[in-house]
Formats: structure tokens, C-alpha cells, sequence
């Protein structure tokens, strides 16, 4: 059971404090604070999601399809090829100290935007023969390319704790690009143009000002990039395991659905999924200050409850109104016509705040540098996914793919809280052991003194009766 959970989601009262306690004076972090970075945090990604849906209806009623679908498809190949050559990196770089961010600076260019480049032109060599745009397949790679840069200088503010600045640049880029596509612009062009200028600008400001970093290309070594997947060897498994978590159950039913049910099935996890990554955003300021902590940045009883109470709070009412509103939202907004489609929603709902609280206990350790303990816990996670489909994969349909996922976040959640209820049970039986070692050691130290004492006046007696016995 070591290892699994952190300590610090123990009750204050069960938890054993370091040597020497945490460090002196007020914490920089304070709880307003906190909440105003989680606020803003969560708020940017729900912003970023509704300019998303906002661009790609207006390219679809401006009869740009397929600008739709070079975006799709460039965007879902090269995500696998980011995942192979750098999945994880970003967040070692958040939480670790500045060999691991130089080993990742020289992973991500001179491994990860290689092979991405190198992928784009296949795929736009590919897709040109069946019909597609070669202009819009090589500007969304160049999209593309930009996102898995915007990555670094992202963790970036959020190592610096600079989320107002980090939502600025990410919905006024969005908002420039909307407004480059109402202008007339094709989609991938404006998202291209928008992801170098966003590059360019934010790496001037990493480089300026009292935290201030060197260019991220500063003295890249290949040495150091090789040495990243070892690094990361950990958070590699940790990003390759949240993936099939949300999309191992779309990939199974297409082995055994028909496309009709495929595209409505992947709709309603698309939406769960942008949905939870609002969540998980929010959870990336208690992280960022669990690592600035474990570097000495912050003192170490900087607070970091009310952040995560906050998410996991929205993340329960979130499901509660999907839950309640599932038929208008499947009907109604998404226009699905699988009568089933309202309780597939209403399954994967209820996973939501299980996923979260799995998800800020990953980010909990990661931020405290266990990241084995995150790896555990994403492997338990898909684990529990791929066994409760595997069960049914012969005659897998939608609402056994919906069971399968709220099955599997359901056992892990209580498999977390048997974790977490078994250290307190622990910590319990051990107090009363360590009271009476105290005890012990207390009752012990007056007969010891005790016994020194009449030792000595002992002594001093037989002295003063040889004293008296003495000849004059």
C-alpha cells in the first residue's frame, strides 16, 4: 500500500510530520490565491472548448469542410506521434528541477518537432491522393507542430504561477483566430498563423521580466534529450494510460458497432472528455505549487485544499446537470438518433467526478515527485477499463461500452478510498503504541535520577563514617 496514495490526504491529526516541520512564516500561496488561479485556470479551458466548437461551425456554414476534415485528421495522427516521442514530457517539466527541463527542451526539438514534421509530410503525401487540400493538411501540421511547442511555454506560467497571463494568451488567440475565419481565412490557415504568432510572442515574455528564462532552444545537446526518456520513462506510461482510458472504449466498439454508432458513441466521450479536461486544468495550480513546495520555492505549509475542493466540487455538480439534462442535450443539441444515447451520456456523467478525484491524487504526487504513485494510479485506471471490456468485447455495443467506463471508474474510485481508509485505520492503531513508548520513557527518567541520587547520598554517608573514624 506504500507509495499509492500521498500522506497529505490523511487527516492533519494522522499525519506525521517531517523532521524539522515545515518552513518558517506565512505561506506565499494564500487561499484567495488559489482559488482565483483555479477559477481562472478552469475558466480559460472552457473558453478554449467553446471558441474550438465556435470555429468549426462557422468553417462548416461557410461550406469549408474540408478544412474540417484536414484539421481532423492531421490533428488525430500526429496527437500519437507527440504521445510516442515526448507523452508526459510537459509535465515533468512542470514539477522538475532544471536539468529535467533542459533534458525535455532537447527532447521536444530535436526528437518530438522532427518527427512531427517528418509525420505531417506523410500524411499530407497520403491524404492529397484521396482528395484532400495539400495547403490545409500542411498548415494544420504547422498548427500542430505549434500546440506541442505552446506545451513548454505553458508549463511554463504554470510553473511561474502566471495563470491570468496563461488564459490571456490562450483565449486571445483563439478570439484572433475566430476573427481571422469570419474575415474570410480558411481554418487550419488562421490556426497556423495564430500558433507562430502566439510562439513567438510568448517566448519574448518567458524572457523577459524578474522570471525570466533563457530561449528554449538555449544549448540543446542530444545527450540530454536521450537522457528525457529516462526522465520520463514513468510519465510516458502515465500519458499513454490516461489515452486508453478515454478512448479505449470507442477503439473496442469499433471492432464490433457499426460506424453510425461509433460517430454518436464518440460524440458523447468527446463531450465527457472536453468536460473533464476543464477539471483537470483547474487541478494544475495545486500541482504547480506541490512542486514549487518540494523546491523550496514556497514555504511548506503552502495551502493547496481549497483548489482541489473547488474542482472536485464542480466536477460533482457538472455531472449532476448532464445527468438531468441528458436527453435534451443528446437530442436536442447534438441531434443524435439512438433513442439510447441519453442514458449513454448519463453513464459516462457519473464517472466525472471519480476521474477527477483519481485525477488530482495523480497530480498530487506528481507535483510531490512520486511519480511512480501516478503511474499506479493511471495503470489502475486502464487496467479496470480494458478488463471490464474485455469481458464483453464479443458482443460490445454502446451501452456496454458506457458500462464498461462508469464499471471501471466506479471500482477504482472505491479501490482509492479502501487505500486511503486502510492508512487512517494505521495511523490509528499506532497512536496508542506511540503514547505509551512517551509514557515509558517519561516513568523511566525519575527512577533513573532517583537512583543517582541515593547513589550519592550513599556515598556522601560512607565518606563522612571513614571521615569520623580517622585518627586525629
Amino acid at each position: 500500500m506504500k507509495g499509492f496514495l500521498p500522506r497529505s490526504w490523511l487527516p492533519a491529526r494522522f499525519r506525521r510530520q517531517p523532521p524539522g516541520g515545515g518552513a518558517p512564516g506565512k505561506s506565499d500561496e494564500k487561499p484567495s490565491s488559489i482559488r482565483h488561479n483555479t477559477i481562472v485556470a478552469s475558466f480559460s479551458s472552457i473558453v478554449n472548448g467553446v471558441l474550438n466548437m465556435v470555429m468549426l461551425a462557422v468553417s462548416a456554414r461557410q461550406g469549408k469542410t474540408e478544412e474540417i476534415a484536414a484539421y481532423t485528421v492531421v490533428f488525430a495522427t500526429l496527437a500519437w506521434v507527440a504521445i510516442a516521442t515526448a507523452g508526459g514530457s510537459s509535465l515533468l517539466y512542470t514539477t522538475g528541477d532544471e536539468s529535467e527541463r533542459h533534458a525535455v527542451r532537447s527532447q521536444r526539438l530535436l526528437i518530438a518537432v522532427p518527427s512531427l514534421v517528418a509525420a505531417a509530410a506523410l500524411v499530407t503525401i497520403a491524404y492529397t491522393d484521396r482528395g484532400y487540400s495539400p495547403v490545409a493538411l500542411a498548415a494544420a501540421g504547422v498548427a500542430a507542430i505549434g500546440n506541442s511547442l505552446f506545451e513548454l511555454q505553458y508549463a511554463d506560467l504554470v510553473r511561474q504561477m502566471r495563470f491570468v497571463l496563461g488564459a490571456a494568451v490562450i483565449c486571445g488567440g483563439k478570439f484572433l483566430a475566430l476573427a481571422l475565419i469570419l474575415a474570410g481565412t480558411p481554418l487550419t490557415a488562421a490556426l497556423a498563423v495564430i500558433s507562430i504568432a502566439q510562439f513567438v510572442a510568448l517566448e519574448r515574455m518567458l524572457c523577459r521580466g524578474n522570471l525570466r528564462r533563457r530561449a528554449m532552444w538555449h544549448r540543446l545537446s542530444l545527450r540530454c534529450a536521450a537522457r528525457a526518456f529516462l526522465m520520463n520513462r514513468q510519465l510516458f506510461v502515465v500519458g499513454l494510460a490516461d489515452v486508453f482510458t478515454w478512448r479505449g472504449a470507442t477503439t473496442a466498439l469499433s471492432l464490433t458497432a457499426s460506424p453510425q454508432v461509433v460517430g454518436q458513441f464518440g460524440a458523447i466521450v468527446s463531450g465527457i472528455q472536453a468536460l473533464a479536461a476543464v477539471f483537470h486544468d483547474g487541478l494544475r495550480v495545486p500541482m504547480a505549487i506541490r512542486a514549487r513546495r518540494r523546491h523550496n520555492l514556497v514555504p511548506k505549509n503552502a495551502t493547496i485544499r481549497d483548489g482541489e475542493a473547488i474542482v472536485v466540487t464542480g466536477s460533482i455538480l457538472a455531472a449532476a446537470a448532464v445527468v438531468a439534462m441528458a436527453p435534451w442535450i443528446t437530442t436536442g443539441l447534438l441531434g443524435l438518433p439512438s433513442p439510447e444515447a441519453a442514458t449513454w451520456l448519463r453513464l459516462l456523467a457519473i464517472t466525472l467526478p471519480c476521474l477527477t478525484v483519481i485525477h488530482a491524487l495523480k497530480l498530487n504526487r506528481i507535483g510531490d515527485g512520486d511519480y511512480l504513485g501516478a503511474t499506479r494510479l493511471s495503470l489502475l485506471v486502464a487496467a479496470l477499463v480494458a478488463a471490464c471490456l474485455a469481458v464483453q468485447l464479443p458482443d460490445l455495443d454502446g451501452m456496454g461500452a458506457a458500462r464498461a467506463h462508469v464499471l471501471a471508474a466506479v471500482l477504482a474510485f472505491g479501490v482509492v478510498c479502501a487505500v486511503a481508509a486502510y492508512g487512517v485505520v494505521r495511523q490509528i492503531k499506532s497512536r496508542p503504541t506511540r503514547r505509551h513508548a512517551a509514557e515509558t520513557s517519561g516513568s523511566s527518567a525519575p527512577s533513573i535520577r532517583a537512583t543517582v541520587s541515593g547513589s550519592n547520598e550513599d556515598y556522601r554517608d560512607t565518606e563522612s563514617r571513614e571521615f569520623s573514624t580517622k585518627p586525629r
